[in-house]
């Protein structure tokens, strides 16, 4: 049986949440009800924090909350479309209401400290899971921290009618009582965890036998540099320069490990930031072939299709 629904004020919500929780509207003071519903927020273990919602909107409502830990939080909205954002970038979040809803899933990777807001409707209906999950819960479970490569990055990932079911279960327990209840929940939470990692975390090249550890590591090194954007003005000189290593060899050990040249790797690289920008933040096409690297907007245009399918202006209109 779900618990009752109970008014839930500023006060309650900032003890909640932090105290750096900045209500920014409705201005109608820390006693008066903004949310009708539950929500709770349990550590089931070190590194590891399940935060569960089912609520109805009172008031048009916006806040702001700055997370300061690096993290990465798995969310999985059942149902609700308030507008989030990290940062300056929207999350693709907007799940619907109703027998119609669609829910939506995001793993945001957070390597500094960042902005979270959002705004929501009066009356709209918000059930939603969200897992946190610390360097230190990567550590002890022996999983590559491959997420924390970017300050931000943002993967979208479908939930399955599994995942949606423990979803539910996580929101709602079924026995919300006895002290093995949040063994249960984390079990379920392992379970999501598992599904949304899956879908979205990076892949790690594995060692090819003719290549030594260190010649290894200064490709996964490298991987880092490409994918940071600080490589993208600087020639092969320049970049065997940034490695401390023979360009020639560097290619080679490059190629044993990744399948493909360097550049091939940095342009593939270019065009998904691209197409990030476009779908998320909103940039002009123009904007999105400078990013990627193109000065003429014909050729990014073709090879955006050659590797996405869809046109950029196509691309655009997704988000």
């Amino acid at each position: 049986m779900a618990p009752l629904a109970r008014a839930i004020d500023g006060e309650r919500l900032s003890s909640h949440i932090g105290q750096g929780l900045t209500l920014i509207a409705p201005d109608i003071g820390n006693s008066s009800p903004l949310m009708q519903g539950n929500f709770s927020l349990t550590r089931l273990r070190d590194g590891m924090t399940l935060h569960c919602t089912d609520i109805v909107h009172l008031h048009d409502m916006s806040t702001q909350f700055v997370i300061k830990e690096k993290c990465v939080k798995i969310l999985l909205k059942l149902e609700g479309n308030a507008d989030v954002k990290i940062g300056r970038q929207t999350l693709p979040l907007d799940a619907g209401e109703g027998p119609g809803a669609v829910p939506q899933g995001v793993v945001v990777s957070l390597n500094e400290p960042v902005t979270f807001s959002r705004n929501s409707r009066a009356g709209t209906h918000q059930r939603m899971v969200v897992l946190t999950l610390t360097p230190s819960w990567f550590e002890a479970a022996g999983i590559p921290q491959n997420l924390f490569r970017k300050d931000l990055a943002v993967f979208q990932w479908e939930p399955s009618l599994r995942a949606i079911a423990v979803a539910e279960q996580l929101i709602h327990p079924v026995n919300n009582e006895g002290p093995l209840q949040m063994l249960h929940q984390e079990c379920l939470a392992l379970e999501l965890i598992v599904k949304a990692l899956s879908l979205t975390l990076p892949e790690e090249p594995s060692q090819p036998s003719t290549l030594s550890a260190a010649a290894y590591q200064r490709v996964l090194r490298l991987q880092t540099l490409l994918d940071s954007g600080e490589a993208d003005q600087l020639d092969m000189r320049g970049i065997a320069r940034a490695m401390a290593c023979n360009a020639n060899t560097l290619q080679q050990q490059f190629r044993e490990v990744c399948g493909q040249t360097i550049f091939d790797y940095l342009r593939k690289g270019r065009l998904q930031r691209a197409a990030h920008a476009l779908q998320y933040d909103g940039v002009s096409v123009t904007r999105a072939a400078e990013i990627a690297g193109y000065s003429s907007q014909a050729n990014f245009s073709t090879a955006f299709h050659r590797h996405f399918g869809s046109l950029p202006k196509h691309y655009r209109n997704k988000s």
